[in-house]
């Protein structure tokens, strides 16, 4: 038996204790609320060992630390991290943090009282957090924003969100790689939750500072894409009535969701371009392009497309370009996806394969091998940053090995070959 819980069950020694403990410097006083279940009176205290009643020799199981401090009367019923004080020796823990704090002057009483402690858990920031952020984000984002802030609540739960610092960041990195999460992934939560910790500064004003964040190393999406003569098998896999958005896809490089939100009036016949100015976010239409402060893009239209599109602009200026012929409606996130499957599937293409791949990706990779300029493909595409397209330039092959015909030792051999046969001092 543990030598604190034989004294207070050993009567001769229980009395010793109960007759001779004094007081001592701590600040605040360890009490319980309760009396014994058993006879009904009131435990006694031992220092340093905690309540006990004399006559049943039961001990209480709640506790509380009873502080004065700058004239105010402070009962502490639970610690920092919300835990009810269920022990004599949480409770007298929490008595030498305490002490330590008003020592160093850094005590802060809404840390520890609870009424005031649950308005710092992570937890219930976390669910003001995100009622805030569904209100503003994309649609097609609020699901992530949900699935994340599950996982933080899971983690962090009662932590005081003023106690986090970076080597918490770090075990909950750790703690997702644990569960077999991509790297892309963990680093989408992670950056997720450092929003929260700025949404906390500068928002709410909750913290001063946010804790620094260990960097994160995420491989570069290795996207596939498709040359022109297998964009046109694929083509012809997409039923007639389809086939115009995905060519038109195919020929501008814009993302789905544009190519699903384009209207009559973002057609300029006489200039012969493009305005691509909205988007579809899952289902709701947007009158911006995806990502923060984009702004509207202008892009030639196609040869191939020109007489397509004079025919389209005969429409009302806010009926959409691209209608789907079963519905008579613009496209919907689900069908134009099934469009792409079922091509997919009769092509028997990579499941990896994506529409986005086929298309998009697919225009950038095949300009990057024609030379052409990296500017160039970043307006086509509508990038807001030339870093975006440099992504490209790696599957330029053909441009490298052109480069190569421009270096040669051919001319050299020669030279070469005299100078390596003989050393400095003259020999072989």
């Amino acid at each position: 038996m543990h030598a604190k819980s034989a004294a207070l069950t050993d009567p001769t020694l229980l009395v010793y204790l109960l007759n001779e403990s004094g007081e001592d410097r701590m600040k605040g006083t360890i009490r319980v609320k309760d009396k014994c279940p058993n006879c009904g009176e009131s435990f006694e205290h031992v220092k340093k060992l905690g309540y006990v009643c004399r006559n049943c020799k039961t001990t209480p199981k709640k506790f509380y630390l009873d502080l004065n401090w700058q004239g105010k009367r402070i009962r502490l019923f639970c610690d920092k991290s919300g835990l009810a004080l269920d022990s004599y020796q949480r409770a007298l823990n929490l008595q030498a943090t305490i002490q330590h704090e008003i020592d160093t002057f850094t005590f802060d009483s809404s840390k520890y009282v609870k009424a005031e402690l649950s308005k710092y858990w992570a937890s219930t920031l976390l669910d003001q957090f995100l009622e805030a952020k569904l209100k503003i984000v994309a649609p097609s984002y609020k699901n992530d924003y949900k699935r994340f802030i599950r996982i933080h609540k899971a983690f962090f739960s009662t932590t005081d969100v003023r106690e986090i610092r970076k080597i918490d960041i770090i075990n909950y990195m750790q703690s997702l790689e644990g569960n077999n999460l991509s790297g892309k992934t963990v680093k989408n939560i992670i950056d997720n939750f450092k929003t929260f910790l700025t949404w906390l500064r500068t928002d709410l004003e909750v913290l001063s500072s946010i804790p620094s964040f260990p960097a994160i190393e995420v491989q570069p999406y290795a996207f596939t894409w498709l040359g022109s003569e297998d964009q046109i098998k694929v083509l012809s896999l997409i039923n007639d009535g389809d086939r115009d958005i995905i060519a038109f896809l195919m020929l501008h490089g814009c993302r789905p969701s544009e190519a699903r939100a384009l209207k009559v009036k973002d057609i300029d016949i006489n200039r012969q371009v493009i305005i691509i100015s909205s988007t579809f976010s899952g289902d709701v239409l947007r009158n911006r392009r995806k990502g923060r402060g984009a702004k509207p893009s202008i892009i030639p239209i196609h040869p191939e497309m020109k007489d397509f599109f004079i025919e389209r602009c005969n429409n009302h200026p806010e009926a959409f370009v691209f209608l789907n012929p079963k519905t008579g409606n613009h496209y919907a996130s689900r069908t134009f996806s099934r469009i792409w499957e079922r091509a997919r599937a009769k092509g028997n293409l990579s499941e990896k394969l994506r529409l986005y791949d086929a298309t998009r990706h697919s225009v950038g990779s095949q300009l990057a091998n024609q030379n052409v300029s990296p500017f160039i493909i970043s307006k086509i595409l509508g990038h807001s940053s030339i870093k975006m397209t440099e992504r490209y330039m790696h599957e330029n092959i053909d441009g490298l090995k052109s480069g190569f015909d421009k270096i040669t030792l051919k001319d050299k051999v020669k030279e070469i070959t005299t100078v390596t046969k003989v050393s400095p001092n003259g020999n072989h």
